[in-house]
């Protein structure tokens, strides 16, 4: 065998070889898709997942033919308020924070409240008939185009509900979201928040019901790609819960 030959194989097996990591790598580092689920526990006290909403990302081909671009929401403003309620809480909560759980949010969480006579939320204190916390948990898992999962992460959708001001009335107190578990594989990053995107009136203007949608945010970027993802909650002052 000449030398001229033996070299073009080593060349060709080389540039094959690199090709196939090259390859493997992009597979490993893109998000196919993201999944939804709703955890609860049986009769056996073993865990059920349920799928709630499965999310095919675009390829960068789809992207270039995509016209218009949806962009996150700026809230504009700590306060939102109707004529009857006032939301009160921060503008964005971050809970996920390169990967590792933000588990002690120094900002009190997000009420729903009504408002006094110079229209200020009412101290949540004052009112009455609240409910104990009700929980919610829920997973998401990005899965590459390997079929492996990078990225997986839990958490719960937590409020009270149910308060009355002079016995009319139902509120919403301490809604928050909070990460309980993530996991995050090598070459991957994690980041996620949430925020209220909306308040309404359910109930009359004498018999206010309060109802809140919450958004989580959150950011995966690898070395290939980034993605970013939204999923809202609604919560209202009856104990009942949507994810969307």
């Amino acid at each position: 065998m000449s030398k001229f030959l033996l070299t073009s194989i080593l060349l060709a097996w080389t540039t094959g070889a690199l090709s196939s990591a090259s390859f493997y790598s992009e597979q490993y580092h893109t998000v196919q898709e993201v999944e939804l689920y709703e955890v609860t526990t049986d009769l056996d006290g073993e865990e059920v997942e349920t799928l709630k909403q499965r999310q095919r990302l675009p390829s960068e081909l789809e992207k270039m033919t995509q016209v218009n671009r949806r962009s996150k929401a700026d809230l504009g403003q700590i306060l939102m308020a109707t004529q009857q309620l006032i939301a009160i809480g921060k503008e964005i909560y971050k809970i996920i924070d390169a990967g590792k759980p933000v588990l002690n949010i120094e900002s009190a969480p997000i009420s729903v409240l009504p408002k006094d006579m110079k229209g200020q939320a009412l101290d949540p204190f004052t009112l009455t008939e609240w409910s104990a916390p009700r929980a919610k948990k829920y997973r998401v898992v990005a899965k590459n185009y390997l079929g492996m999962r990078p990225v997986a992460f839990e958490f719960m959708l937590i409020y009270s509900y149910g308060g009355k001001y002079e016995d009319k009335g139902a509120y919403i107190t301490g809604a928050q979201i909070k990460p309980t578990s993530v996991e995050v594989s090598w070459g991957y990053e994690l980041d996620a928040s949430f925020s209220v995107q909306s308040i309404v009136n359910q109930g009359s203007a004498q018999d206010p019901v309060a109802g809140a949608v919450l958004n989580i945010d959150y950011k995966i970027k690898t070395l290939m790609k980034e993605s970013r993802q939204s999923r809202a909650f609604f919560i209202n002052g009856l104990g009942e819960s949507t994810a969307y």
